[in-house]
C-alpha cells in the first residue's frame, strides 16, 4: 500500500455529517405535500447517496407510489426548498471531525466530493464553520456524472493536482468506494454512516471513528 499521499477527499453525508434528520424531515415534506405517507428513519440508509431525485424515487418506490415526470420535478423542488432552510437544524458533525481536519490540514490538501447539490454543500460547510479546512469543495451539477461515477473523484483531483496514486478517498457506501477503487485511489469506509458494507465493495480500510483517517495517513 502506498503511503506518499498527498491527498485526501471526503465525502460529505454519513461522513462528516450525520445529515439524516433534516433529509427525512424534508423528504416527509414533499411526500406530505402529495398526501403520500410519511417515511421512517430507519430505511434512511438505504436512500440516501444519490441526491434529491434518487432519494424521492427511492422512498415512492418504498411505498409502491407512482409520479408522472412533472409531479416528480415538483416534489424535489419542494424537498429542496424545504432543506435550503432546514439544513443545519438537526444535523451534527460526527464526534473528532474538527480536531481531525486540524490535524490533517497542515499535511495535506483536503476535497470535499459529494452528490450534495453544490449550493446546499456550501452553506452547510458555512453553517457548521468547517468550510475553510477544505481545499476545494465539489457538489453536484449538470457538467458531471454523479458517484459512483468516477467522474466526480477525477475533477476534484485534477483541481487538487494530485494523482489517484497519492490520493485516499473516505466515505460511507459504495458511491465513494467504488470510484476510488476505479480511479486506483486508496477506500476507506467509515462503518458509522448510512451505506451498509457489502462483499463487492472492497475498501482498502475500514474504519469505526473518523479520527482513524489519521493513522491511515500517517
Amino acid at each position: 500500500m502506498n503511503k506518499n499521499y498527498k491527498c485526501v477527499l471526503f465525502d460529505l453525508d454519513g461522513t462528516i455529517i450525520d445529515s439524516g434528520p433534516d433529509l427525512i424531515d424534508s423528504l416527509n415534506y414533499a411526500l406530505q405535500l402529495e398526501n403520500f405517507n410519511h417515511i421512517d428513519e430507519n430505511i434512511l440508509g438505504s436512500l440516501v447517496g444519490g441526491g434529491a431525485k434518487a432519494m424521492i424515487e427511492k422512498a415512492l418506490k418504498h411505498l409502491n407510489k407512482e409520479v408522472n415526470k412533472n409531479k416528480l420535478e415538483l416534489m424535489i423542488s419542494s424537498f429542496l426548498e424545504f432543506y435550503l432552510k432546514n439544513c443545519s437544524i438537526k444535523s451534527k458533525l460526527y464526534g473528532n471531525v474538527i480536531s481531525t481536519l486540524q490535524i490533517i490540514k497542515p499535511k495535506f490538501k483536503i476535497g470535499l466530493c459529494t452528490n450534495k447539490k453544490q449550493h446546499l454543500t456550501e452553506k452547510i460547510l458555512r453553517d457548521f464553520k468547517i468550510e475553510k479546512y477544505f481545499d476545494f469543495i465539489l457538489g453536484s451539477s449538470t457538467n458531471l456524472k454523479l458517484k459512483p461515477d468516477t467522474e466526480m473523484l477525477d475533477f476534484s483531483l485534477k483541481k487538487l493536482n494530485c494523482s489517484p496514486i497519492h490520493s485516499v478517498m473516505v466515505g460511507d457506501s459504495g458511491n465513494d468506494i467504488t470510484p476510488a477503487k476505479e480511479l486506483g485511489m486508496t477506500s476507506v469506509f467509515v462503518t458509522y454512516g448510512y451505506g451498509e458494507l457489502d462483499n463487492l465493495m472492497k475498501p482498502d480500510f475500514i474504519i469505526k471513528e473518523f479520527n482513524k483517517v489519521c493513522e491511515i495517513l500517517s
